[in-house]
């Protein structure tokens, strides 16, 4: 089936036929593998210190080479039919990728744009002292982390501090019971930009008779923003504009070139191994290379003298773009390693889901091997990783909290790229693909271009992903044994 959709895949594009290959190299599992730089294939593709060598010429996988070297009966012994070759559970992301929302490109520079909600809490950096009942100012300014986040008539919840007065007027006393919190709103802003504000239900005043003086509030206090309070007969109020602002990513051009030279497609085989199966264990390390490029590239543009001072776009990864980064566990001084408790998943799944401005309730983790060690170690039959969801054709195992759902899968990049104790939470939702040249397949003709007896196919990408709502999307990482410990 493999076989036959590759053949549907007919859109041309231009490719350099030349290639300058390496000496092959074996395969860490299986297997020989050669690669090369770019270059002019008719001056540089053979492999002259060794042109009968195992791979022929330039490194092309040849009939001779592969009984001359290595295993002599490679194509006679009786050897697995198929090699695993577009694993998709080995790059996940592309594959998310592929389902998520696409926009096609018109340049390697693509532009997006991100919008986030007004945050709804924030916290006084200054403690508030009482206000007299008598005192002149009828408003206080707030010393607060975050001043944009209030405009005119916004009411205000103060964390922790009671009401100091009833709907009456009267106090409350020492024996009511379920006391409201201190309510403000804001009147407007001092030149500092800090808001004013008085209280809804405080101190009375005994210049006006209204609950508007302020009791001490600490610093530090936690400040929810509630809803607008408009006078009797006002027609406009504090103005709010959100901009979306503007990010860059760049397309790179990803490319492989696969060939298969005449002599050995004529040759008998026992082994049903033709230039589709070469061609589609060449496409699944396009994407096994993409996928790293997708996590960890970074953004340039290069004009190198080998290329001619010809442009080349490298894609910024997805894993640079997250706007959390989240510590996982504590470290156990018995077990000389980090323990995530029952405590500890509630406290992630909280940083995962909360303040991210948006209301996605399931969230992607991509392990490495230690981070999802200590997960599968969770021996809560609340919170084990025990249901198995298949979406996208990958297999995840799930687990659920109070605040939302989050789908883990073993990433094996993330051991390669030493971060075995790290993950990333991605909110699949707001994962784009930007396309300026779709996968495509360019058959080149070399024998008629007297270059080399081969057939020859150009598989080409011209892609990046990117992330919108950067606090939707976290980096992990499990947590380290103290400095001073490590240190001894």
């Amino acid at each position: 089936m493999i076989s036959f959709m590759l053949t549907l895949v007919s859109v041309l594009v231009g490719a350099h036929s030349g290639v300058m290959m390496a000496a092959a190299s074996d395969l860490p599992d299986a297997g020989k593998t050669t690669g090369g730089a770019g270059g002019d294939t008719a001056m540089e593709g053979g492999n002259l210190s060794n042109p009968s060598g195992p791979y022929g010429p330039g490194g092309i996988a040849t009939e001779t080479g592969g009984r001359a070297d290595g295993d002599p009966d490679m194509y006679s012994k009786e050897v697995d039919k198929r090699i695993t070759k577009i694993r998709p559970m080995a790059t996940p992301i592309d594959q998310i990728s592929r389902y998520a929302k696409g926009i096609p490109s018109d340049s390697f520079e693509v532009k997006y744009y991100s919008v986030g909600t007004r945050p709804i809490t924030c916290k006084t950096t200054a403690a508030i002292s009482a206000q007299a009942a008598g005192a002149a100012a009828q408003s206080v300014a707030l010393s607060v982390d975050d001043a944009n986040m209030f405009t005119l008539d916004d009411t205000i919840r103060v964390v922790g501090v009671s009401a100091i007065t009833k709907a009456d007027g009267t106090a409350y006393g020492e024996n009511d019971q379920n006391i409201p919190e201190l309510v403000l709103c804001v009147c407007g802003r001092n030149d500092n930009g800090m808001p004013l504000v008085y209280a809804v239900n405080g101190t009375k005043d005994t210049n006006t008779g209204e609950t508007t003086k302020l009791p001490a509030i600490p610093s530090g206090t936690t400040l929810v923003r509630m809803g607008k309070a408009c006078g009797e007969l006002d027609v406009q109020t504090g103005r709010f504009n959100n901009i979306p602002t503007a990010e860059i990513q760049y397309c790179q051009n990803f490319m492989i070139q696969v060939e298969q030279s005449t002599f050995d497609k004529i040759a008998a085989k026992e082994v049903d191994w033709n230039f589709s199966d070469i061609e589609e264990d060449c496409i699944y390390d396009m994407r096994l290379s993409q996928e790293n490029t997708y996590l960890f590239g970074d953004k340039r543009v290069i004009h190198h003298i080998t290329k001619d001072g010809m442009a080349t776009w490298f894609t910024k990864g997805i894993w640079w773009m997250a706007g959390k980064d989240i510590e996982v566990g504590e470290w156990d001084y018995d077990k000389e390693c980090a323990v995530i408790s029952d405590e500890n998943l509630v406290d992630i799944t909280k940083d995962l889901f909360v303040g991210t401005g948006i209301g996605n309730k399931r969230k992607i983790l991509f392990c490495g091997s230690d981070m999802l060690s200590a997960f599968s170690k969770i021996k809560s039959d609340k919170f084990r990783l025990k249901d198995t969801v298949e979406v996208w054709n990958l297999k995840f195992k799930s687990w659920d909290t109070d605040f939302g759902e989050v789908l883990t899968i073993h990433h094996e990049l993330f051991d390669a790229n030493g971060k075995s104790d790290c993950g990333f939470a991605l909110d699949p939702e707001y994962l784009t693909k930007a396309t300026h040249v779709s996968w495509s397949r360019n058959v080149l003709d070399l024998q008629k271009a007297g270059v080399r007896n081969t057939d020859a196919v150009v598989i080409q990408e011209v892609a990046c992903l990117y992330l919108r709502y950067a606090k939707a999307h976290a980096r992990m990482r499990l947590a380290q044994k103290p400095a001073e410990e490590a240190g001894g």
